[in-house]
Formats: C-alpha cells, structure tokens, sequence
C-alpha cells in the first residue's frame, strides 16, 4: 500500500511539471532540473499530505519568479508564468479543501512582501537568515508545520550561499551603481 502511495506522489508531480511544461510553452523554466522540484518529487522528503508541498512549492516557485526583474521583452510572460504558478497552488489546495494552508500561506506572503518592499527602499542589504526567510517562507512553513523533511532547509542553504543578490531588484535597492 505505501509503495502504491509513493508512485501516486512521484507521478503525480511529474504529470503536475509535464503539464506546466506544455500549458507555459516556456522552455527556461527547466523544472526538473531545480533543486527544490527535485527534492519534492522524492518521497522521503514528504512527512506528510504530498498535495500540500507542491502546492506550496508553486507558491514558492511563483515568488520566486517574480522576484527577479525580466527583460523588457519577456514582462508579459514572467508575470503570466507567475500568476500560472499562483493558480496551481489555489486549484490544489481548494480541491483538498485546504483553506487553513491557503491562509497561512497568503499571510506569510503578505508579511515577506511588505519586507521585500523596505528592504528595496534602504541600502542595507537582509542578513542570509533573513534572506532565507524573504525567499523561502512558504517552503519553511512545511518544515516547521510537519509536511516536509528538514533537510529542506540545507537546501535552501545551499541555494541562499549560491544566489547572487544583486539580481533582486525587490530586496535590494537598485540604483544603477555597483555601491547599490
């Protein structure tokens, strides 16, 4: 019964990139390559309600995405491809009934968004904890709520100690100057 259920997650999750793939057409996405896709599409990294954590994970994926200033070219797509990702997550936590996780969640973002914003208006730059917190909120929240593994949060290390901030015009103050 449990290796049932653990297919179900792992194809579950590829239908989910598979058909993202095909509805977005958008080919630099490259979903199976990202580290936090991969770490969800491995069942042992789920406690608990798999549904939950890809969910989440669009949520994340969304913030993600638009947090990272497009070329000009590309606007329409990056915020359509956000909003794509945003709509997975409310479509499979409503046909879960999973309203208290919609709330948590849209709260967390309310609360990361309104940071984003000072930290773009001040010259400081957020500490890596808080950057951790800026970026990965909704995937902390599955942590410290029960649904995912704890080695999440080394990958989200990881991928903090990697990540170029400068690249992110909504946390740090863009003023064309390499002191910015």
């Amino acid at each position: 019964m449990l290796g049932l259920l653990i297919y179900k997650v792992i194809f579950f999750m590829e239908n989910l990139i598979q058909q993202i793939e095909k509805d977005l057409k958008n080919n630099k996405l490259k979903l199976h390559s990202e580290p936090f896709f991969a770490f969800f599409n491995d069942e042992t990294n789920i406690i608990r309600d798999p549904h939950i954590c890809h969910a989440v994970l669009f949520f994340n994926k969304a913030l993600q995405i638009l947090d990272i200033e497009p070329e000009e070219e590309e606007r329409e797509e990056h915020v359509l491809t956000g909003d794509y990702f945003f709509s997975q997550f409310y479509k499979i936590l409503a046909a879960h009934n999973e309203y208290k996780v919609i709330n948590d969640v849209s709260g967390i973002s309310k609360e990361i968004t309104s940071k984003k914003s000072a930290y773009a208006e001040i010259p400081k730059s957020p500490s890596t904890e808080e950057l951790q917190h800026l970026l990965f909120a909704p995937l902390i929240y599955l942590v410290d709520n029960g649904y995912a593994q704890d080695s999440l949060l080394k990958l989200i290390s990881r991928y903090i100690e990697e990540i170029d901030i400068k690249k992110l015009p909504y946390i740090t103050k863009s003023t064309g100057d390499d002191n910015g």
